[in-house]
């Protein structure tokens, strides 16, 4: 399944087509010289209808301030938590601004706000689409992220073979999440791309997010999700006595869920 998240979410922090890394649950410590942090980048840099306020001076001036997300933690704790919450800590201003400069990029103090929101709204979205996929299956606990990985030069197959059929552009970034359910360890893909730039419209970032094909239970579920999104909504009543994936998600992030038959579009609340 794919989302869509508007740049204009660069315009308040959150507290918790061609389709087109920085801490929690992205370490930016492992990422790539591209990715995600690139990009975010570019958005800060071009965003429409977006105006930062901030600080222009060195990072002794950035907020400090650091944001619990939404996503659950396994039992690892790595040494960029606290430890003190039983959810994923988004990185401050402060320490995402000096994780950039560490890999060689030159972020501007007042761009900050903007990219660690942008990070954070990328990164609940794509645990809102995890969550879709597992309501397939009634874990007798919450599922948790256990463990994550950027491949920005790791293009997925999915990803080539779009890309070969000349239907896609290839992704800026790669990121493996491991969830946790029930003690069983799921694997997912989530591909990022750039959306195209149209006039008057913040940049988009689109998730790709699907569970890896390491199972036959993955298969099935990319199987059962295609049934549920193509065939059932062609059904009476819109397949509704048959159940609709998604139906049993957790809360969701806060914004405004905009869900059709293939693409689910997010549009982040502006403060």
């Amino acid at each position: 399944m794919t989302a869509d998240v508007n740049a204009a979410a660069a315009a308040c922090p959150h507290p918790p087509r061609k389709a087109p890394p920085a801490g929690c649950p992205v370490d930016l410590s492992k990422a790539g010289d591209g990715g995600l942090s690139a990009e975010m980048m570019r958005v800060a840099t071009h965003a429409s209808g977006v105006t930062v306020q901030g600080s222009t001076g060195g990072p002794a001036k950035l907020s400090r301030a650091r944001v619990v997300s939404s996503i659950p933690k396994g039992e690892l704790t790595p040494a960029h938590q606290t430890g003190a919450e039983d959810k994923w800590e988004y990185p401050s201003e402060e320490m995402y601004f000096k994780a950039m400069k560490r890999k060689g990029w030159a972020p501007q103090a007042q761009q900050m706000k903007t990219i660690v929101a942008i990070h954070n709204t990328v990164n609940e979205q794509s645990w809102q689409e995890v969550l879709r996929w597992e309501s397939f299956h009634a874990a007798a606990q919450p599922v948790k992220l256990k463990q994550f990985l950027g491949k920005p030069t790791e293009f997925s197959p999915k990803a080539r073979l779009l890309h070969a059929l000349g239907w896609s552009v290839l992704p800026f970034d790669r990121h493996d999440w491991i969830v946790d359910r029930d003690g069983k360890d799921v694997r997912y893909v989530i591909d990022f791309y750039s959306g195209q730039p149209e006039p008057g419209r913040p940049l988009s970032v689109y998730l790709d997010v699907r569970p890896a094909l390491d199972s036959l239970e993955s298969v099935v579920d990319r199987v059962r999700w295609q049934l549920h999104e193509k065939v059932l909504p062609l059904l009476p009543f819109g397949g509704a006595f048959f159940g609709r994936a998604g139906d049993r998600t957790q809360t969701p992030v806060e914004a405004k869920d905009e869900q059709s038959a293939t693409h689910s579009k997010v549009t982040p609340k502006t403060s």
